[in-house]
C-alpha cells in the first residue's frame, strides 16, 4: 500500500491485529532490519507527532492504527506494524506488509525572465524559466509560443543547497517577427504534486523594438520663414520624444506627443 502526502499534512497508517494472535505488544517501525526506527510504542515512550486512533475491537480484530502529523521529507519511507509474542525478551511474531509513505512538495510558481534590452525584428531572443522547492525530483517543463509547443535550448534539474528539494531551470529562444506584438511565450511546469500545471506567460510586445522611419517636410510661410514638419512612422514601443537641432544645437524637445497605432501594431506621430 502506498500513501502520498504533502509536507505539513497528516498521514494515517492502518493496522488490524487478530485477537487470536498470542499475547504481546504491537509496535510501529519505519524501515526493516537492524537499522529500523521505532515510530510508536502503544505501552510506553514519548512520540509527540504520533497519535493512536484507538484500540477498537471489531469482528475479532483490534485496531492499532496511528496518525503521524506535521509530515516532513524525512518521514518518507515504509512503515511496518509489528506484532510481538510476549516473552523475556519479547519476540517478533508477525509483521504487516508495510505502508509506503511518499512525501511531496509543490514547486514554486514559475518565474520567466526575458532579455534585458529590447530587440529588433528578425533577431533571436532568449527566455529563461525557473521553479524551485519541489520533491520528488521528477518534473517536466515545457515551452509554448501562442499555445504551440516550442523546443528548449537546455533544461537542468539540481538539488538545492542545504535542502532535499530541487530546482529546475530552462532556456528557450524565439525569433521576433512583425506578428509578435500580440504573441506570448509560456513556461509550463508539471509535477506529481499538482492537479494541473503551473504556467507563467511573457508578452513578446515587451521585448520588441522597431526604430522609427523619419520624414521631414518644409514649406515657406510669410515673412520669409520656413515651417518644418517632422514625422516619425512605424515605430514601437509607443513612447517617443523628438529633439530639434539648429546648427547642431538643441533648440526644442517634444516629449508629450500623441501617437496613433495602425493595424499592424506600429505607431506614428
Amino acid at each position: 500500500m502506498t500513501q502520498t502526502v504533502s509536507i505539513g499534512e497528516t498521514v494515517t497508517l492502518s493496522c488490524s491485529v487478530p485477537d487470536s494472535f498470542p499475547k504481546g505488544p504491537v509496535l510501529w517501525f519505519k524501515g526493516s532490519g537492524p537499522s529500523r526506527e521505532l515510530i510508536y510504542n502503544f505501552k510506553e515512550g514519548l512520540f509527540p507527532r504520533v497519535k493512536e486512533i484507538g484500540h477498537i475491537t471489531k469482528a475479532g480484530n483490534t485496531d492499532f492504527s496511528i496518525r503521524i502529523s506535521e509530515i516532513s521529507l524525512v518521514d518518507a519511507g515504509t512503515y511496518y506494524c509489528m506484532k510481538f509474542k510476549e516473552g523475556k525478551p519479547d519476540r517478533e511474531f508477525q509483521s504487516g506488509p508495510g505502508t509506503q509513505v511518499s512525501v511531496i512538495v509543490l514547486p514554486s510558481l514559475p518565474v520567466v525572465i526575458g532579455p534585458l534590452e529590447r530587440a529588433l525584428i528578425g533577431q533571436t531572443v532568449n527566455f529563461s524559466c525557473m521553479s524551485y522547492g519541489f520533491f520528488p525530483k521528477d518534473i517536466t517543463l515545457k515551452w509554448f509560443k501562442n499555445g504551440k509547443e516550442i523546443s528548449s535550448l537546455q533544461t537542468h534539474i539540481v538539488q538545492m543547497k542545504n535542502s532535499n528539494t530541487y530546482k529546475i531551470s530552462s532556456t528557450t529562444e524565439v525569433v521576433l517577427t512583425l506578428q509578435d506584438f500580440y504573441s506570448y511565450v509560456t513556461c509550463d511546469v508539471n509535477h506529481l504534486s499538482l492537479h494541473y500545471p503551473l504556467q507563467k506567460n511573457a508578452d513578446l510586445s515587451e521585448t520588441i523594438l522597431v526604430p522609427s522611419k523619419m520624414s521631414i517636410f518644409e514649406h515657406l510661410i510669410p515673412k520669409n520663414k520656413i515651417n518644418v514638419i517632422c514625422k516619425a512612422k512605424k515605430f514601437y514601443p509607443e513612447g517617443i520624444q523628438l529633439i530639434w537641432l539648429n546648427n547642431g544645437n538643441i533648440s526644442q524637445i517634444d516629449k508629450t506627443l500623441t501617437s496613433s497605432m495602425s493595424s499592424d501594431g506600429l505607431y506614428t506621430v
